[in-house]
């Protein structure tokens, strides 16, 4: 069977994954389709009705766990003959239950997230939230307000995956801004960063690139040296909890060092640099990229004080 291009929507229950497909199809968010297959994995309380997709090209098949096998939906596709097909799936189930046929060709992968109860699923459901947000291209947040809490959760997600695309939207649908309430001050002559706030400034810094170019930034780090780093650079890094205690993660920023200077492998400084941004061979788009000015050496601090958190 030829490959078929396959739309990934991913999402706990009740996250809004249904009217996120429909709204799409209704808006044509992804342009012309054609004929659409719908394969929901769970029924919620926003169904699929032929009466509302039939005017707009597409069906839906509902699968439970014992239906979800290649013959099932192999009768299905050859039954609809689909252009695109999207999947919705059920986030409870385990990776082998939702295994798709080898012709499913895999476009985009989306979560649908509930901006009002994301905290307390991210508490309780925290491993399935990270493995879903990290194979994910794109988030959409609904049922968004306009208070610190969308912001954390921007910064939540950006630090499982930092190359996600996020959109937030408010309880109408209307698209809002996720401009943060950054907890320095952002028009200084120098940002100078408190050890909490560096998960803010990493974030931030990927996501607003004239906000922070030719800024002068001072924040603690450990310098990490690896042979495998451009000659003359470290890794200005900070350990970061994006699930749990054994789900631990370097991050941080490549600092170019300049001809004299000198820093000590493998310890806690100050780090005081120049932000900029360059695109290097083999990258797209423009990187951000330090430029040292000084350090000082100082006593590692306790781990928690290291550690960059997810609110």
């Amino acid at each position: 069977m030829a490959g078929i291009p396959v739309i990934t929507v991913r999402g706990v229950l009740e996250s809004g994954k249904s009217y996120f497909i429909k709204d799409s199809l209704v808006r044509g968010d992804f342009g012309d389709l054609g004929k659409v297959l719908i394969l929901s994995q769970e029924e919620g309380l926003e169904e699929f009705t032929e009466s509302e997709l039939s005017p707009l090209n597409a069906t839906f098949e509902y699968f439970d766990k014992d239906t979800w096998t290649d013959k099932n939906i192999n009768e299905a596709v050859r039954k609809h003959k689909p252009h695109v097909i999207f999947v919705e799936r059920n986030e409870t189930w385990d990776i082998e239950e939702y295994k798709y046929p080898s012709y499913f060709d895999v476009q985009q992968n989306i979560c649908v997230i509930d901006g009002s109860s994301f905290k307390a699923y991210f508490a309780s459901m925290r491993q399935i939230m990270v493995d879903m947000v990290k194979s994910c291209d794109l988030a959409i947040i609904n049922r968004c307000d306009y208070s610190e809490n969308t912001s954390n959760i921007k910064k939540s997600l950006k630090m499982v995956n930092p190359a996600l695309e996020i959109i937030a939207l408010d309880a109408l649908g209307a698209q809002i801004s996720l401009a943060s309430d950054l907890p320095y001050d952002i028009n200084s002559d120098e940002i100078v960063l408190k050890n909490e706030h560096f998960g803010d400034f990493y974030v931030d810094s990927f996501e607003q690139v004239e906000r922070y170019r030719d800024k002068i930034v001072t924040f603690e780090c450990m310098a990490l040296f690896a042979d495998e780093l451009p000659p003359n650079t470290f890794f200005a890094a900070r350990p970061a909890l994006t699930c749990c205690m054994d789900d631990i993660q370097t991050i941080g920023h490549l600092c170019a060092l300049n001809q004299g200077d000198k820093v000590t492998p493998d310890r806690w400084i100050k780090l005081t640099a120049r932000v900029h941004y360059m695109t290097f061979k083999g990258t797209q788009g423009e990187q951000l990229l330090l430029e040292y000015i000084s350090s000082e050496e100082l006593p590692l601090p306790p781990f928690e004080e290291q550690l960059v958190k997810l609110v």
